[in-house]
């Protein structure tokens, strides 16, 4: 009987469990972006990324093949709290860790 009592228990605690969700990716979405340089005096002279709706930001981990300047992607990140990257006359640019990444 207790053997039967304790599996229960670990059956009910197993389905609960895959109820809950920890991950955030429920409110990620997919944005559509640009990727610029942005040269001296206005820009910082580095790559950062432009959204759709005229964010500027800047990515941590952006890989060689998508350093073209007006590449259009499609992004999925996440905002690195705290952390900003300084553009010229555009001033702190938040940062970014890519989290999916994909040419248009």
């Amino acid at each position: 009987m207790r053997k039967r009592s304790i599996l229960t228990l670990i059956a009910v605690v197993l389905l609960f469990s895959a109820c809950f969700d920890d991950d955030d990716s429920e409110n990620v979405l997919m944005v559509e972006a640009t990727v610029r340089l942005l040269a001296p005096p206005e820009g910082c002279d580095d790559y950062i990324i432009e959204t759709e709706n005229d964010n500027l930001l800047f990515p941590l981990n952006l890989d060689n093949e998508y350093l073209v300047d007006g590449l259009e992607i499609n992004i999925i990140y996440d905002l690195v709290d705290g952390v900003t990257h300084q553009c010229g006359r555009i001033g702190a640019v938040p940062s970014i860790e890519l989290l999916e990444i994909e040419r248009e």
